[in-house]
């Protein structure tokens, strides 16, 4: 079961969220709201699986909600919903940590985009990808980590370079796999440990690299010497 909680200000595209994730059996709702408030208080209290939260909020916005929610429960997987369609606002909130960045008008994709953030992976919609970072869909090559590393320098400095040894043999062999561009299924598969360890894992794994999501383990991996023969 993949819990979710969902902020929304607008009241008929709250509806329609609504009935989207509800018409999922494998999907629990665990709360909806229309304000910051809402989206802080129903993930310390709910830590959903993944929060999909809108860009376009009072106050704070979703991009500034990101760092908020993870501090209150890390290991929540943020699906950002947007209007905009400029790869520069993606970009930045791929560097804040999402897990997706979906256009409203890709509304139709909203189930497949937190299924895989649930897996662990990061959903951005087609038009975005197409402009800016097809990337980042998957990263499955050495080389194509190497194409966005310069746009993340702050996950290569010598200090974390020199702190390798913080991660344990497990952690190391799968921040590998991760920078594959394997979901959690797909280690699984591979390691034979459980959904949930590898989970666990993962959130360890971030908070000794101080990424928060899995492109930016990617990109500290290669500017770390994780992936280095």
């Amino acid at each position: 079961m993949i819990k979710v909680i969902l902020i929304q200000n607008q009241q008929k595209k709250l509806n329609l969220i609504l009935s989207l994730l509800k018409s999922q059996d494998d999907f629990y709702v665990a709360g909806a709201g229309k304000d910051n408030y809402s989206a802080l208080h129903l993930t310390e209290t709910q830590c959903p699986d993944v929060a999909v939260v809108d860009h376009h909020l009072d106050r704070l916005s979703g991009l500034e909600l990101i760092p908020l929610i993870k501090r209150r429960c890390s290991t929540t997987m943020v699906v950002l919903f947007s209007a905009c369609d400029d790869e520069r606002y993606a970009l930045e909130a791929i560097n804040e940590g999402v897990s997706g960045y979906l256009l409203w008008k890709d509304k139709i994709n909203l189930i497949n985009a937190v299924r895989i953030a649930h897996n662990g992976g990061c959903y951005i919609s087609n038009g975005i990808i197409t402009r800016a970072f097809g990337m980042l869909l998957k990263i499955s090559r050495y080389q194509d980590i190497r194409r966005i590393v310069s746009a993340f320098p702050e996950y290569g400095s010598s200090k974390m370079s020199r702190r390798r040894t913080l991660f344990s043999h497990a952690e190391r062999y799968i921040i590998r796999l991760i920078s594959e561009g394997r979901t959690v299924k797909e280690i699984v598969g591979i390691s034979g440990l459980s959904a949930g360890t590898i989970r666990n894992y993962i959130s360890s794994i971030m908070k000794k690299a101080g990424t928060r999501n899995r492109v930016q383990t990617a990109i500290f991996a290669l500017k770390n010497g994780f992936l280095d023969p």
